[in-house]
């Protein structure tokens, strides 16, 4: 089954657009001033893992996570082209 490149664009373009709005109010609807942040940034095979804060080790996983389900996401539709 095969995917319209048009498809993928637009959801990708609705998904980033969603995170976009949601950053943008977090820190309109959490009132207290603690914050925490996490990333994952890949260097060709070597990942960077950054966080900060009280809840750093739970995004930073998540982050993790989220980066090996799109490595293995662009392995499969690599393999089927």
């Amino acid at each position: 089954m095969r995917v319209p490149t048009t498809g993928l664009f637009f959801l990708a373009f609705v998904m980033i657009f969603v995170g976009i709005l949601l950053m943008s109010l977090a820190p309109i609807l959490n009132r207290s001033n603690v914050g925490s942040v996490g990333t994952v940034i890949l260097i060709g095979p070597i990942p960077i893992i950054l966080g900060s804060g009280p809840f750093a080790s739970v995004i930073v996983v998540l982050a993790l996570l989220l980066t090996i389900v799109a490595l293995i996401f662009g392995v499969i539709l690599q393999r089927r082209r």
